[in-house]
């Protein structure tokens, strides 16, 4: 992963040719020494679209196809704003494409995603590693990733990335939850090619809060006949209960039967506001200066949640 919460990087990629020149050799260096399989470009800093355009385009040309290049937007970053009218699509636009005229909901990374998707750059990504969590979407329901893909986006290309543990960040979904939302993804989405499966953050943490570790011992006791042994609690265990959703031929069946896909705007709508990781009287105090929710929850989190810094933050943008 390159950026995150490490501010500076992406700008410092976006200067002129030679200011990128002298930030992008070190990095194309150290891809060089360590045989990784590719790069998540984590852009949590307002840029041009032409900074993750021009990086994307130099590692292809540098590290070739096989080198997986992937994207971490939050999830509003995938969903038009309800607010604006959505301007007609462009006849040129391939379907399961979002429109790239339809303003987002406010982000992190002060592009457009929509737009980088329908263009010639967008093909160089593999998939976004998109964050429902840490108050930029929900994954306790599917409502969030079927707007998204209300919007146009190809559920192939969408992952879902949920926090693992509580101690990472709001918006942690139980492993017993997250294994039926998956496994209602996985039927709502199997005519289309299926959906782009999970990513979680992070694996060294997986799977150790006391209500996974009973859904992981349920799987194990589930699976013993079938693997000889118990499997390992933690991120493997994580892991593999996952897997036996995602990946098995037959997936356990749902609770309950997914609901039908309601229209997209409706879906929108009713989208619930996700939970975020600060007091709420600390988000209203900056709601109340003028700035959107959104705005108010990436400074509390840029700040660690010193609201006198997250206010100064958001003035000085």
């Amino acid at each position: 992963m390159l950026g995150g919460a490490a501010k500076g990087s992406f700008e410092r990629l976006g200067g002129s040719d030679e200011e990128c020149e002298a930030y992008y050799a070190p990095l194309r260096t150290l891809l060089q020494h360590h045989p990784l399989d590719g790069l998540d470009l984590d852009i949590e800093e307002p840029v041009p679209l032409s900074t993750p355009v021009r990086l994307l385009t130099r590692l292809r040309a540098d590290f070739g196809p096989s080198f997986l290049l992937t994207l971490a937007p939050v999830a509003t970053a995938l969903l038009p704003d309800p607010s604006h009218p959505a301007p007609p699509r462009p006849a040129s636009l391939a379907p399961n494409t979002p429109n790239p005229l339809h303003r987002s909901l406010p982000h992190l990374s002060g592009f457009s995603y929509a737009e980088l998707e329908a263009s010639p750059a967008g093909r160089l990504v593999e998939w976004y590693n998109t964050q429902f969590y840490c108050g930029w979407g929900d994954a306790q329901t599917t409502g969030w990733y079927d707007a998204i893909v209300a919007a146009g986006w190809d559920p192939r290309r969408v992952v879902l990335g949920v926090v693992t543990n509580a101690a990472n960040g709001a918006g942690h979904v139980g492993l017993g939850l997250l294994r039926e939302v998956c496994g209602v993804l996985r039927a709502r989405y199997a005519a289309r090619g299926g959906f782009g499966g999970v990513m979680g953050w992070e694996y060294f943490n997986a799977g150790l809060g006391e209500g996974d570790r009973d859904v992981v011992r349920a799987v194990s006791r589930a699976e013993e006949t079938e693997v000889g042994a118990t499997p390992p609690a933690g991120p493997a265990g994580w892991a593999k209960a996952l897997g036996l959703v995602l990946r098995a031929e037959t997936p356990p069946a749902p609770s309950a039967p997914a609901p039908p896909l309601p229209s997209p705007a409706a879906v929108v709508a009713a989208l619930a506001q996700p939970a975020v990781p600060w007091p709420g009287r600390d988000v209203d105090a900056l709601v109340a200066l003028g700035f959107s929710r959104h705005e108010a929850v990436a400074a509390l989190n840029a700040t660690d949640g010193h609201v006198e810094l997250a206010a100064g933050l958001l003035f000085e943008r």
